[in-house]
């Protein structure tokens, strides 16, 4: 079913050295941009000829002007951001910008094609273990909250949320409250490469750690991307040759999701954000520092076609747990192959599990995935939408699947 890299081991995930659809004797400079504008660790890398430095500058500061109006919006810890207000009016219609009505939108779209695994409407529930304040003010230490946790019967609260795409209104039921989380990172990163860097030879948007790729730094080079060993997390160090596995990608979207750093104490004992939408408490995982069992997972990497794809994915691959997860991914490879249906979550994923010990594995299809969408200029069972697009889902839609 996978293949596996013994304790500790390292391994490099072999692909067709196909070029990018770029050919040129003229090598690429590198823009780049840092900041952590949604409270985050964010990165822009254009690469571009010397004729367009000053062109692909400004694609890159408009990248992180995008990023600063998405945490203006969308952060929960901002009492006036938008999201704040729509969590404020529950029980009444909210007019939605279009920022807000199209991140929720997609959040409800994952939620369905998730089965419910990703649930956005769970911000009562972390609440209630802690997490009502950024992460920065309560990151490991013992922390007091007055939320209390809601009922069973109150999960899956999604199911019951509005959306009225006409007057692009939303109406959350009474007492309801969302989280984009990380799907908000995922779709960031995906609207800033398809609106801003999609013209250039090669971009590569990093959201926290939600990848989204295209061409590569040079002609003919693929941009190369690692996953962390997780018992480095707390030293800092994160060298390259540290890496327990690296892939190269020239088109598509990789994310990893756990809890190797970012958790907290109640009561003396460790939480994270992580939550089972089924029990509404934390999923068990192995974390730094901790004294859970090393043979739990410690991560779950998603490679899909999207970031905010990538992003639920590699949620319900945790939710899963191995094997099982990585047999829902090969399965629906072979039902759909490269592309699949949107209300499967599974389609056109592939994954990698890192565990409390070191070892690496990685679902059979993976190699498949980054020969097809990873690799820019890959043929696909077909092509949709040609046209850079404006930010509305059913076009984001079209650019997600498009070679």
């Amino acid at each position: 079913m996978t293949t596996t890299i013994p304790f500790g081991g390292r391994s490099t995930v072999p692909i067709d050295d196909t070029d990018t659809d770029h050919h040129t004797d003229e090598r690429y400079e590198l823009v780049q941009r840092r900041g952590r504008p949604m409270a985050t660790e964010v990165s822009v890398q254009i690469a571009t000829p010397p004729s367009r430095w000053a062109e692909a500058a400004a694609a890159a500061d408009a990248c992180m002007g995008w990023f600063d109006e998405v945490d203006a919006r969308l952060s929960r810890f901002r009492p006036e951001s938008e999201l704040s207000h729509l969590n404020a009016a529950a029980g009444d219609w909210f007019a939605a910008s279009d920022v807000l009505y199209e991140c929720a939108a997609l959040a409800l779209e994952s939620a369905e094609s998730s089965g419910g695994l990703f649930d956005p409407s769970m911000l009562r529930q972390l609440c209630a273990l802690g997490y009502d304040r950024d992460f920065a003010a309560i990151a490991h230490r013992d922390v007091a909250t007055t939320f209390k946790r809601p009922a069973p019967a109150e999960r899956a609260a999604w199911r019951a949320i509005a959306l009225d795409p006409q007057r692009r209104r939303i109406r959350l039921p009474a007492g309801v409250q969302l989280d984009f989380g990380g799907i908000a990172k995922g779709w960031a990163a995906d609207v800033a490469l398809v609106r801003y860097c999609a013209r250039f030879p090669g971009a590569l948007v990093n959201v926290g750690g939600d990848l989204r790729a295209h061409g590569g730094p040079q002609p003919g080079e693929l941009w190369s991307v690692g996953i962390r060993d997780p018992r480095l997390e707390l030293s800092g160090i994160d060298d390259p040759a540290t890496h327990l596995a690296t892939a190269r990608l020239s088109r598509g979207a990789m994310a990893t999701s756990g809890a190797v750093r970012r958790w907290w104490l109640r009561d003396g004992q460790r939480q994270h954000h992580l939550l089972d939408p089924r029990t509404g408490q934390p999923i068990p995982l192995w974390t730094a520092g901790g004294d859970e069992p090393d043979a739990l997972i410690a991560t779950a990497t998603a490679f899909a076609p999207t970031a905010a794809q990538a992003e639920v994915a590699a949620k319900m691959a945790l939710l899963r747990g191995y094997p099982g997860a990585c047999a829902a991914v090969e399965s629906a490879w072979e039902r759909y192959g490269a592309l699949g249906p949107r209300d499967d979550g599974d389609a056109g994923v592939a994954l990698a599990f890192v565990f409390g010990t070191g070892e690496i594995v990685f679902s059979k299809n993976l190699k498949e995935y980054l020969a097809t969408w990873g690799t820019q200029g890959a043929m696909l069972p077909m092509m949709v939408g040609s046209a850079l697009p404006p930010l509305t889902l059913s076009v984001m839609r079209q650019l997600e699947q498009r070679p």
